[in-house]
């Protein structure tokens, strides 16, 4: 799956090297499903994004963030494009804000990055992530729920392997995945599919949702 990246010269502040560079090495890593070079790029800027929260208690980032699983998803983001111009945040020259588009899954997409001036690693480094929150939960009713195990392409066992632990919710990059339920069939509620296909993608968030006539923990 191929990948264009558009980028011209300089915009940062004297000798320093071009802010967009950065989000474009990330950018692309994802076209490519190369999970492991984005994740070493985000990984402080996932952190901040969710240090203090709820979510950095409960939620679950990094066993969907990873090749396997974004090398085998059903679809992941193309025809990645950067603005030349990287533009400072609130006057700050140590902030800049880099404009990006793409496509996934037919649709095109504009969005943006901020990056910030490290002067330990004299480099340009991301303050955000392109990752989306994906909740998959059993629900019996609307005060009835529960995160339910699942299974998904990259991954052989069930994630999680036990339905009282799974996560309230996991990290994930843009793309396109098929989720299966990963408890007894008998459990679903008439009708219903236990497979479903989404498309994972800014803005918001990303939910699956397996209608069930028990929660597979009980």
């Amino acid at each position: 799956m191929l990948s264009t990246i558009v980028l011209t010269g300089c915009a940062g502040g004297g000798q320093r090297p071009d802010p967009t560079t950065i989000v474009s090495e990330y950018l692309t890593a994802i076209s490519e499903g190369d999970a492991n070079t984005a994740t070493a790029l985000d990984e402080a800027a996932v952190v901040a994004q969710h240090e203090g929260t709820t979510t950095e208690e409960t939620g679950d980032f990094e066993t969907l963030r990873t090749d396997a699983v974004l090398q085998a998803a059903d679809g992941r983001i193309t025809d990645v494009s950067v603005e030349q111009e990287a533009r400072a945040v609130d006057g700050d020259d140590d902030a800049r804000r880099v404009f990006f588009r793409y496509e996934l899954a037919g649709q095109s997409h504009e969005s943006s990055l901020d990056v910030r001036w490290d002067d330990e690693s004299t480099g340009w480094v991301l303050t955000q992530s392109l990752t989306l929150s994906l909740f998959v939960d059993a629900v019996q009713s609307k005060v009835s729920f529960e995160p339910a195990p699942f299974r998904i392409a990259g991954i052989d066992e069930a994630v999680p392997s036990d339905a009282g632990s799974a996560p309230s919710l996991y990290l994930v990059y843009p793309g396109e995945y098929t989720i299966t339920a990963a408890f007894p069939e008998d459990l679903l509620a008439p009708g219903t599919s236990g497979t479903q296909s989404i498309v994972a993608d800014i803005p918001g968030d990303a939910q699956v949702q397996f209608d069930v006539v028990e929660l597979p923990s009980r």
